[in-house]
């Protein structure tokens, strides 16, 4: 259990401003800004910049007309940003015309919001009022409660009824009352939904809409704040829908905490689950790589911990924790918020009390009850740029997941290495379709296809009905988080009907090598005979290849006729017997993508961008081992990183693999792996099929023994004899 700091409520955010009744704290004078601490005192600075540019331009609330990325979304944008910012600002300096220009714009808001309708570019999901979809008129709402919560007390009686009754009791009734088919939901739309209508109703008195929010419309319990806390967070703190909306999400679970901490102490709310709000923001961190989310699911690529979102979610998690680590993530991101929280972890990291976050190995259970699968983080160092392997056994992710059961991404000092597309989206770039997700976000990017995972036949894991997917979960069957030899084992049998696919993904550090091993085990068994495709999706530019492929120069022919296929051109197909390579360099490293695959394999290289009229796709390498009329099929790879190129000094060091063979021998009840380097060394990997943790087995490797209990063992072999 995570421990609540004596001192919380007191820093969580304005929360405690949100309470009924005019009376409010004298506000410092401006003067004592100069007393801030660097971080917070440039945020102030900030601020002042945007709500002083806004002063200047003067009161702009245009009638909604324009989707995402459009003129009016986006002023309505700027302006609750200059409601929450110049609340504020007024609340930290004193000075009126900071108080009076969101007064001011609230008025505004007064005479427009009573008399809109649903919003004109409405799409497919609930619409807004000032927003295409009613999402954003929650975020509106979550940020103006907070900076009207902050000048509220210094307002006239009147003019405090005209805003209460006029703005902020109108939208709250509209996001609960009138969409009940959007806050009873167990959804990220429902949970900013639930937070806007809690915060109005504690900034109004309105037990009535704070109850409503924490319980659901009919507040039974069966919907709402604190259901959503149930159901959309596995017990390690994994958010069902992935990352990118895990880091959206947090934004108002945390906000509306802390509001509820501070109005509501008694419920001891971060305390509630076993403290999954504040788990739910280490695990967020935790899912970066150098500071980026990792794009599974629907996901921007883009998008990394320094966002709003975290911004007020590792302030709020610092006021409750005092864990020093985070101060290091604030340090990294460069911001923080202009809230009391903000302030006191600016405070303390200019004081010097940061201490580093440790990125390690994680399995991350998923499912309310973590039955589900899991999301396996594999890293051999605490480096936030160093390896990890990530492997996907996890459960669907709502509408938001993509059809790749048992995929795999890798990262490293250069970035992403084997890769994952996310979204075919440009958000709120009006020209691509209102900034809305594309038609190839189902074409394309959910497909399974455009994964690192096992494609039979040429279809969707489930159909590509995400509705059946989610009924069926991912079996974590082993796990090791720790030693030279780490390692995941999922399995899913209803992916496909009649096909069980298993996979073991291992990290495997190697003396002298700089950087670990990625070894892939997969296996695809079924009756029938079918067409087995393993993609892997890239990043770099191809060196060099052992197979000899036939390219087409003259034109590109189209890999198949739907479920992503449409969109690959075929740059080249070939086929090599036995193990075969392809390497190819990305910034300052090579990486040798080793295969010992089935026998009969064809490959295949390719890239994404065919059928695409629009240009809405990326250009991105992939290469295909294509076994066709088996009924079963293991694949073995590993992924090398070597060498290194200094484009500066015109260098390059050990461009060519370090791993000379891949072999993979067929044992009873396992598979063992040689791996032979360059130096004569040899490390021998056995997977057994039996992944009991108290399992003993024994097989002999060219007249070495190695034992061992669990589902893996490893020996290594030198050149010239053997130690375990």
């Amino acid at each position: 259990m995570i421990a609540f700091s004596s001192r919380a409520a007191a820093l969580l955010l304005t929360a405690a401003a949100l309470s009924a009744g005019p009376a409010a704290a004298v506000a410092p004078p401006a003067a004592a800004a100069q007393a801030f601490a660097p971080l917070f005192a440039s945020e102030v600075e900030r601020a002042q910049r945007t709500v002083d540019a806004s002063i200047r331009a003067g009161i702009n609330v245009p009638v909604p007309k324009d989707p995402g990325g459009g003129f009016t979304h986006e002023q309505h944008k700027r302006n609750y940003r200059v409601i929450f910012e110049g609340g504020q600002l007024f609340r930290l300096t004193g000075e009126a015309r900071y108080r009076d220009h969101v007064r001011d714009l609230l008025f505004a808001y007064a005479d427009l919001y009573p008399g809109l309708g649903p919003h004109p570019a409405k799409a497919n999901q609930t619409a807004g009022r000032l927003f295409w979809q009613s999402l954003n008129d929650s975020v509106f709402l979550v940020n103006a409660a907070q900076g009207y919560a902050a000048i509220r007390g210094s307002l006239s009686a009147a003019d405090r009824q005209r805003i209460d009754d006029k703005v902020i009791r109108p939208m709250a009734r509209f996001l609960s009352d009138e969409s009940p088919e959007v806050i009873n939901r167990i959804h990220n739309h429902a949970t900013w939904a639930a937070a806007g209508v809690g915060l109005s109703g504690y900034l109004l008195g309105d037990r009535d809409l704070v109850d409503k929010a924490l319980l659901g419309l009919d507040k039974s319990g069966k919907a709402g704040f604190l259901r959503q806390l149930d159901l959309l967070f596995s017990p390690d703190g994994y958010y069902a829908e992935g990352p990118y909306y895990q880091r959206y999400a947090l934004q108002p679970f945390v906000v509306f905490a802390a509001a509820i901490a501070a109005n509501d102490p008694d419920r001891k709310i971060f305390e509630y689950r076993d403290g999954i709000v504040l788990k739910a923001v280490r695990t967020a961190i935790d899912l970066t790589h150098d500071g980026y989310f990792l794009p599974i699911n629907d996901a921007m690529p883009d998008k990394s911990l320094r966002t709003e979102e975290l911004y007020h979610a590792v302030a709020i998690a610092y006021s409750a924790t005092n864990d020093p680590a985070f101060l290091s993530i604030a340090d990294w991101q460069g911001r923080t918020v202009l809230t009391t929280a903000g302030q006191a972890l600016a405070a303390d990291l200019a004081a010097g009390k940061a201490k580093p976050w440790s990125f390690g190995s994680r399995l991350l259970a998923d499912g309310p009850d973590g039955k589900g699968g899991a999301l396996v983080l594999l890293r051999s160092k605490p480096d936030p740029k160093g390896p990890l392997l990530v492997a996907k056994n996890t459960v669907q992710g709502m509408g938001h997941g993509h059809f790749d059961r048992l995929g795999w991404v890798y990262y490293d000092e250069t970035g992403a290495v084997v890769t994952d597309y996310g979204a075919a989206r440009f958000l709120n770039v009006e020209a691509k379709r209102g900034g809305r997700y594309l038609p190839e976000n189902d074409s394309w990017a959910s497909a399974t296809i455009a994964h690192n995972t096992l494609v039979v036949d040429e279809q969707n894991h489930f159909g590509g009905n995400w509705k059946v997917g989610e009924r069926h979960g991912t079996r974590q069957l082993a796990v090791s988080l720790d030693g030279p030899t780490r390692y995941a084992i999922g399995e899913i049998d209803s992916a496909y009907k009649g096909v069980t696919m298993r996979r073991a993904l291992l990290l495997i550090e190697v003396d002298g090598l700089t950087n670990p091993l990625s070894l892939d085990i997969l296996h695809g068994t079924g009756g029938g005979r079918h067409v087995y495709d393993l993609p892997l999706h890239f990043s770099g530019h191809i060196i060099d290849s052992d197979i000899e492929f036939a390219r087409n120069l003259a034109e590109r022919p189209v890999l198949g006729e739907a479920n992503g296929y449409q969109h690959l051109w075929v740059d080249g197909e070939g086929s090599k017997a036995g193990k075969a390579r392809l390497t190819w360099m990305q910034g300052s490293r090579f990486y040798s993508y080793h295969m010992a695959p089935p026998a009969g394999t064809r490959f295949i290289l390719a890239e994404s961008g065919a059928n695409d009229p629009e240009f809405n796709l990326r250009r991105e390498p992939a290469l295909i081992q294509r076994v066709v009329g088996a009924s079963h099929a293991t694949f073995v790879s590993l992924l090398e990183p070597h060498g290194t190129y200094d484009a500066s000094a015109e260098t390059v060091v050990a461009s060519s693999a370090r791993v000379l063979a891949l072999e993979r021998r067929r044992e009873k009840g396992l598979d063992l792996v040689l791996v032979t380097l360059v130096d004569g060394r040899r490390i021998a990997i056995a997977v057994a099929q039996d992944v009991a943790a108290d399992a003993r087995h024994r097989v002999t490797v060219d007249g070495h023994t190695l034992a061992w209990t669990g589902p893996v063992g490893r020996l290594d072999i030198a050149a010239t004899g053997a130690k375990k």
